[in-house]
């Protein structure tokens, strides 16, 4: 494709014009940089879904082929409910590469948003979020757990500058500011040492030492009387403000003795520059959904507490002041900072495009921006998982929110009450950890549990017909598998809260009182038969319990020696010809029945399944790059030839029946993989936007695909 689209420049805002963000084409072949860039132009209902759809997986397009590209991108039409676009997307031609051999039938998106701008990638975890501005350029920088700092340009989301390697271990905090015209980055930590860095060349410009008896565990920046200063909150319990310029010349700073700070921020109030910090009443009160604390603010001027946010001449506090506070300030100086506090629930901020405080909240799955001043809420709140920093900026005038989780790019959201675009079919609202596949009265159903506390049902056929949500568990789903019980179907399930549930698949409720027994989370169910009888065999994580129940009569079974089963090695447990087996990750099978080893062990580790294929007990292996085998496990025969392709660790494997031929699947990290296991030949791959936590294959051949917070239905193809 040409590059016709700016990235930057006055012809930005009409670069969609014409339709073209809701040409397939363009959306797949078109050059990742220049279609992020042109979707801001995007109007009119249509055109708006396109770009939400386009930028749900934008970190994932800028480094990838148009194929993949096709595959992510009729997925999230998918998931946005617009399957229209998702067949037109999946039918789109793309060089050198031949038919996916799934298309999408139907997914979830519940973790959609529209807001969503793009995701910037980042080598490690993120410790510490900032924002500047500079010649009107707004910048995002990202500390991270390898001792990195990274920088992107907010307008296009592309790469700003030279990776700084501060080769002191990890970020814990993080401050940005303007000195000399440049962007620098403020960075401080347990080594006592205030380092500052020029963001453009990656280089080291000034450090200071913090204090030999104590260190800054929060950051932040601000301007007093038109100069930059850094502003930390150290473990002795006193706020510290040094003269960014004069930095290295080890200047006293102002010396502001607040008590224990949980979090800290600067702002603008009554023109004056302030510091915001935020206390609990003892370490380790804060509610950590609310983030509940107390505020209070310091002028940086004068060094004295605010009693009101109204009444900048409170009562002075004790402070060592090293300059002249007797210039007022002019209600110029506005920066944006954000620290976390109380590590992984709340955030404190100020909004650059505002004159008042803001504050951002985080729970499990939602962000929160709030008006301090009103104390009411800024626009909806923005689906996320798991934040552990943030920060607040401004970008195309409206306020705007970076999030980083603990697993992930950084996020950009766009927070004004532009019109959320909601997807049609929404599901679990924390991440699916166990997956399953069941017939009843002819209509295939999937049945899911997720971090959200809840297990779902799923009409395969339609999902519009049949979306049950159970809800019962205490905790986070960890387990679920069916059985048939008395000729009826049931749903088995374990959760974080040490109980296993037992529901009626077709009646939708749950059937008597939780089994107990366990006193850590249940991870592992297998259901089985036992002296004729449908049976149950449940493990907790801690490797410290197995218990096997008669789920006739949901009597725990006694007398059975439960210490192999117990053993770490055990990576999983199946059935061999209705007997309970355990599999180590070698592979070798256990006999819980016999208590003794069957079958010949796999010649390769990393056990993944194991399942019934073609009347054959079979083995499935995937080891690191090594590729993933097929094993008979009566005669420990290779059944066919390395399965390869994947280039990581594989972490799920199924076997099942796809037109007529046998076949093998495989994910790991965001990748599925398919075989014919009859030949070994690599039949096609998907891509998917987050990690691949279940497969489950149906009878009919179709795959059930638990990534994230989402599943997909996968169909055929050919």
């Amino acid at each position: 494709m040409s590059g016709e689209l700016p990235s930057s420049g006055p012809d930005r805002e009409v670069a969609a014009a014409g339709g073209r963000s809701t040409d397939p084409g363009w959306l797949v072949h078109g050059d990742p940089e220049l279609v992020l860039a042109g979707l801001d132009g995007a109007a009119g209902q249509e055109e708006m879904l396109a770009a939400a759809v386009y930028r749900t997986s934008g970190h994932v397009h800028r480094d990838a082929g148009a194929g993949v590209r096709r595959q992510l991108l009729a997925l999230d039409a998918a998931r946005y409910g617009n399957r229209d676009l998702a067949r037109s997307i999946a039918r789109v031609a793309v060089r050198q590469e031949t038919d996916d051999p799934w298309v999408v039938q139907w997914a979830t998106g519940s973790g959609l948003d529209s807001r969503l701008r793009y995701a910037l990638p980042v080598p490690a975890k993120v410790r510490a979020l900032a924002t500047v501005t500079v010649e009107g350029r707004g910048l995002a920088v990202a500390g991270c757990e390898d001792g990195t700092l990274h920088a992107w340009d907010l307008a296009t989301g592309s790469r700003y500058g030279k990776v700084v390697s501060s080769r002191s271990g990890a970020v814990p905090t993080l401050a940005t500011a303007v000195l000399d015209g440049r962007p620098v980055a403020v960075t401080g930590g347990s080594d006592q040492t205030v380092r500052v860095w020029d963001l453009a060349q990656g280089e080291l410009v000034a450090t200071c030492p913090a204090d030999e008896d104590s260190w800054v565990k929060l950051l932040t920046t601000e301007l007093v009387e038109g100069r930059p200063v850094v502003v930390g909150a150290c473990v002795d319990d006193a706020v510290r403000v040094w003269d960014l310029a004069t930095l290295s010349q080890r200047s006293e700073p102002l010396t502001l003795h607040t008590g224990f700070v949980s979090a800290l921020a600067t702002a603008v109030l009554d023109g004056r520059p302030v510091a915001v910090t935020s206390h609990s009443a003892e370490l380790g009160a804060t509610d950590l959904i609310t983030g509940e604390e107390t505020l209070r603010v310091w002028d940086l001027m004068t060094g004295r507490e605010f009693d009101a946010l109204d009444d900048p001449h409170g009562p002075p506090v004790r402070a060592d002041l090293p300059y002249d506070p007797t210039v007022e300030g002019d209600g110029e100086a506005r920066h944006c900072a954000s620290l976390d506090l109380n590590a992984q629930a709340h955030f404190l901020v100020t909004d650059p495009a505002s004159e008042c405080p803001m504050a951002v909240s985080a729970n499990a799955y939602e962000v929160h921006v709030w008006n301090l001043s009103t104390r009411e809420q800024v626009g909806r709140p923005a689906a996320a998982m798991f934040v552990e920093t943030a920060a607040v900026t401004v970008l195309h005038d409206r306020p705007a929110v970076l999030a980083a989780s603990a697993h992930g790019p950084v996020e950009v959201w766009d927070l004004p009450t532009l019109r959320q675009l909601l997807p049609s079919l929404t599901g679990h609202e924390g991440a699916v950890r166990g997956t399953a596949t069941a017939v009843v009265k002819g209509c295939h159903l999937a049945v899911t549990g997720g971090d959200d506390r809840s297990v779902r049902i799923w009409d395969l056929d339609d999902e519009r017909k049949t979306h049950s949500r159970l809800t019962g568990h205490a905790g986070s789903v960890t387990g679920v598998t069916t059985a048939v019980v008395d000729g009826r179907c049931v749903i088995v399930t374990g959760g974080s809260d040490t109980r296993v549930r037992i529901w009626d698949l077709g009646g939708k409720v749950q059937l008597g009182e939780p089994l107990t027994g366990h006193t850590a989370a249940v991870d592992l169910l297998t259901v089985g038969t036992m002296d004729g009888r449908p049976t149950l065999l449940t493990r907790d994580d801690r490797h410290e319990t197995v218990r096997i129940w008669d789920l006739t009569t949901r009597e725990e079974l006694h007398g059975r020696s439960t210490s192999e089963y117990t053993s770490p090695s055990i990576e999983f447990f199946a059935t061999v010809d209705g007997r309970f087996v355990g599999v180590t990750g070698e592979g070798r099978v256990w006999d819980l029945t016999a208590s003794r080893w069957i079958g010949v062990q796999p010649r390769q580790r990393g056990a993944l399944a194991l399942e019934t294929l073609e009347d054959r007990s079979v083995i499935l292996t995937g080891h690191r790059a090594e590729g993933v085998h097929l094993w008979d496990l009566t005669t420990g025969e290779l059944l066919a030839p390395p399965l390869t392709g994947h280039t990581g660790a594989v972490r799920a494997g199924a076997t099942g029946t796809l037109d007529g031929r046998p076949v093998v699947v495989a994910g790991g990290d965001r990748t599925v993989w398919m075989w014919d296991a009859s030949t070994g030949q690599q039949d096609g791959a998907y891509t998917f936007p987050s990690r691949i936590r279940g497969l489950a294959m149906v009878p009919d051949g179709r795959l059930v695909v638990g990534f994230g917070a989402d599943i997909a239905v996968l169909t055929s193809g050919r």
